[in-house]
């Protein structure tokens, strides 16, 4: 049914059924045609009785070659095709016809004036005209050559359709959800996370970036903590230092890493009893001047707080940073403070993009290598920016020869750890830009003459291609997060010119009924409110049975975890014992440590996953069940989950989820272990090695199974939160409806006799408010 169909059938607070048989429209379409149209389609359920008996009125229907109506319902359905009819064949001159014959209609008391200005702006040759463009865009939006836009684009555009509505707009409840969407479009943040060793040169790249020295300086060039830069109003720095049960685990690492043994001497040297107004059961923070943070990050600096310091917030007002930008700058991959890894592998893993810096001269390390299969594999990483820093000291093809080299080595080390089948991904996943960072950052702090001088203009320093690679992957036309959040935007808007439009559609048909009608509706509202109440308080008690029973099975999951993870521990072990006999047989030697380390790192990364993947099949089963079950008592109730016609599908609901941030656990105390138990073994007691890592796998394990339990417990919980708020929606919507109703109800009765008065302007204004929304609608559509 075509839109201006269904206002001309609200106009007149029409009702049919759908499958009703009427012929279509078959007559010549001239002036004489239009004449008859405009007559036919003036008809109201008030006065149809006066035209049907009407000898006329047949004789008409005749020469329009249908079948004279016999009932209001055959009358309705004759207008509708009378309507499809001038829609296809409108032109000025056929729709001045139309306006003419209103006009003598009127002018004979056939029609009265009220019913004449709702005519003339429901035929108003502009307003098909704009429903026609409308039905274009919407028939062009899913053509493949569309064109599609950036973010930044989009978002510009579905901002200015908030403004928009938000002007036109005063339900109170429309408008806070309009709020809400324009929060979430602004809160959105784009995380870029930054790796490399120690002298990567990070901090230059950064400040070049940031076109300011904000990070480091020239004395002091790299940090020693993790560092979050979010845009601010106005500058401002917090430390964050350990609390007591993270430096519990840097005193237990202590005692079998040499190089964490010499962190912790150090740090009760320099700190002594002033330690413990750091370290505190929760973590202490000190809002600092920016202008003193080296002092606290600086692994240089005399007064070794970046010792005792977790991570660093910065707040910038820096305009890179102000599209939502947040940047993830890590300590250097080899940090001797293991757990400094693992906070940089908890933020990498929720970043939506990566920087990987090696210095030229020491490019693709084995800790360089490790880190980006370790991202790419394991992290969730899905685009990986490899940045050859200090470009400027070597020749080109002195660069092609290092991108080569990290190529092979990347190569070499998945076939170490059987995983060569995964070279093509990460080598697709991955794009190299060398960078001369020094330069780049003369050209952004007004030195720029320095750096012409030396051979660099601001092409040659590569830090324009970043930008440009990090302007495409966060907010081009192929950005996967901005694309969700674009169609997430859409959708929010689309539901509220949906529930706007049905109270506008509700205020139209209140406006055609006598307050007779209004009154007799308000007590049939009345009943059916009570047998609605008691629908939705049981709804709501089966979704909140529900909601309990999946937490009890998040519990009991917890079980299933526990003994996964007791199994992967064997698994481990008779990996490396496996390996161990199998060296001996067939060498007479013991495997290398390099070997070993592998094995291990193998075994608990894959079998973790494999942990999780399961984990996530059962958890999503459950769902799947609780959804088909609140499913059929909706659609017993009229009401749907999603989209129409379509069975319900838990998956759709946690399609990313479960997929990052279980794999941050540092085992290098475990791998050094095990290593020096298998450095220590002898082909004929292979079975006191058995033990022994089983023992030392037990006792390390239980940080790494407690970090799952947690993880597991907390990402599952919130996950629950949000599949039962999408299943309570439906009867929410509903329920807000019929109060939205009832009030407009009662308001309608209240205001009766205004109303009345001001009846056919009233319409008007409203039909022209739907034509707007659904204008906007179609808009929404196609935005791409």
């Amino acid at each position: 049914m075509s839109l201006v169909n269904d206002y001309f059938l609200l106009y007149h607070g029409i009702t049919f059924e759908q499958n009703l048989d009427v012929e279509e429209i078959e007559a010549t379409i001239d002036e004489d045609t239009f004449t008859i149209f405009a007559l036919i389609v003036s008809a109201t359920r008030k006065n149809f009785d006066k035209y049907l008996p009407l000898t006329s009125f047949k004789t008409l229907c005749q020469q329009l070659n249908v079948k004279s109506p016999s009932s209001n319902n055959e009358l309705n359905h004759l207008q509708h095709n009378i309507v499809q009819a001038i829609l296809s064949n409108k032109s000025k001159q056929n729709i001045s016809i139309l306006h003419s014959s209103f006009e003598y209609l009127k002018s004979e008391n056939i029609i009265n004036n009220e019913n004449y200005n709702k005519l003339i702006s429901l035929f108003d040759y502009k307003e098909l005209d704009l429903i026609e463009e409308n039905n274009n865009l919407a028939n062009n939006i899913n053509k493949h050559d569309a064109k599609k836009s950036s973010f930044k684009v989009l978002k510009s555009k579905i901002e200015d359709l908030l403004s928009e509505l938000k002007n036109d707009l005063s339900n109170s409840e429309i408008l806070d959800e309009l709020k809400g969407t324009q929060n979430y479009l602004d809160n959105q943040k784009f995380s870029i996370g930054i790796t490399g060793v120690m002298n990567a040169g990070k901090s230059t790249m950064l400040n070049a970036l940031m076109g300011r020295e904000i990070l480091g300086s020239a004395v002091v060039p790299e940090t020693a903590n993790l560092t979050i830069v979010k845009h601010n109003p106005t500058d401002n720095a917090k430390v964050f230092y350990w609390n007591q049960q993270e430096w519990d685990r840097i005193l237990k690492s202590a005692e079998q890493l040499e190089s964490m043994r010499d962190f912790v001497n150090e740090t009760n040297r320099i700190f002594g009893d002033e330690l413990k107004n750091y370290i505190r059961p929760v973590s202490r923070f000190d809002e600092v001047d920016i202008n003193d943070l080296s002092s606290y990050t600086s692994a240089e600096s005399s007064g070794k707080k970046c010792n005792l310091v977790k991570y660093v917030e910065l707040g910038s007002k820096l305009d890179f940073l102000s599209d939502g930008i947040e940047i993830v700058d890590t300590p250097g991959l080899d940090d001797p403070v293991i757990q400094r890894e693992e906070i940089t592998k908890e933020y990498i893993s929720a970043c939506d993009m990566m920087l990987h810096l090696m210095n030229v001269s020491q490019s693709a390390t084995l800790k360089d290598v490790e880190f980006i299969i370790d991202a790419l594999l394991y992290q969730n990483i899905s685009k990986l920016l490899v940045v050859i820093t200090r470009a400027d000291t070597v020749s080109k093809e002195q660069l092609e020869e290092v991108i080569n080299y990290t190529k092979s080595s990347i190569e070499r080390q998945l076939k170490a750890q059987n995983k060569d089948s995964k070279l093509d991904y990460i080598l697709k996943t991955i794009k190299f830009i060398p960078i001369s960072g020094k330069m780049a950052l003369l050209h952004r702090t007004g030195r720029e003459q320095e750096a012409i001088d030396a051979g660099y203009s601001i092409e040659d320093t590569g830090i324009l291609e970043i930008e440009q690679y990090l302007n495409e992957t966060l907010f081009g036309s192929n950005s996967q997060k901005g694309e969700l959040v674009i169609q997430s935007s859409k959708n929010q808007l689309q539901k509220i010119i949906e529930k706007q439009n049905s109270f506008y559609n509700y205020e139209l048909k209140l406006l055609s009924k006598s307050k007779d009608e209004l009154e007799k509706e308000l007590v049939d509202f009345n009943k059916r409110k009570a047998v609605n109440t008691r629908i939705f308080q049981a709804m709501s008690e089966d979704i909140n049975y529900y909601k309990n029973d999946s937490k009890e099975y998040i519990n009991s999951l917890e079980t299933f975890l526990q003994s996964e993870l007791i199994e992967l521990q064997n698994v481990i072990k008779k990996r490396v014992v496996n390996d161990v006999r199998y060296s001996f047989e067939k060498t007479k030697k013991r495997p290398e440590n390099s070997r070993i380390k592998v094995i291990i790192e193998t075994a608990i990364k894959d079998g973790i996953i494999d942990v999780i993947r399961d984990y996530r099949y059962k958890f999503i089963k459950k769902s799947q069940t609780i959804g088909e079950q609140c499913e059929q008592k909706y659609h017993d109730l009229g009401f749907t989950i999603g989209h129409k016609n379509e069975n319900f599908d838990a998956r759709g609901f946690f399609q990313d989820d479960f997929k990052a941030g279980f794999l941050t656990s540092n085992n290098e105390v475990l791998i050094t272990q095990i290593v020096a138990a298998v450095s220590k073994s002898k082909d004929s007691k292979i079975n006191e090695l058995d033990r022994e890592i089983e023992l030392l796998i037990k006792n390390q394990f239980s940080s790494i199974e407690e970090d799952i339990k947690v993880k597991a417990k907390k990402v599952s919980g919130l996950l629950i939160d949000s599949f039962f708020d999408t299943l309570n929606a439906p009867l929410k919507t509903f329920e807000q409806k019929l109060k939205n109703d009832e009030k407009a109800l009662e308001s309608q009765i209240n205001s009766f006799e205004e109303n009345d008065k001001n009846k056919a302007q009233l319409s008007i204004d409203i039909h022209k408010n739907i034509k707007k929304l659904e204008t906007m609608s179609v808009t929404i559509k196609g935005l791409n």
